[in-house]
């Protein structure tokens, strides 16, 4: 009985360092890379193309509030595909960076007078 005790915890040993074996995965970035535009004229309503490298384009359509804050609207497009459309509030002169997954883009978005 005592062989039988020391083959099961063997056994359990054995299957609990087999189980347990690391498997290295493809990481993604945690802090993806950002394409910085610097600052970027904008004027209410009036689209603006960036090319951001690797095939992609941000295309920018700002609008300007009554507060002088200006909502940016990007589009970050691929071959024709939109990949991510996020939004986001600043104001004129204010650098702001906006990361969705591996896409990054920083800006300054200036009104033009």
């Amino acid at each position: 009985m005592n062989t039988n005790i020391t083959r099961i915890i063997a056994m359990l040993l054995a299957a609990l360092f087999v189980g347990c074996s690391k498997h290295s995965t493809p990481a993604t970035p945690a802090n993806p890379k950002v394409a910085a535009l610097g600052i970027v004229e904008v004027s209410d309503g009036v689209q603006s193309r960036h090319d951001i490298g690797n095939g992609r384009v941000c295309i920018i359509t700002p609008a300007i509030q009554k507060d002088g804050s200006v909502i940016l609207a990007l589009r970050i497009e691929a071959g024709g595909y939109v990949l991510v459309a996020p939004r986001v509030q600043t104001f004129s002169d204010r650098a702001v960076e906006i990361r969705v997954g591996d896409i990054g883009v920083g800006l300054t978005p200036h009104i033009k007078p």
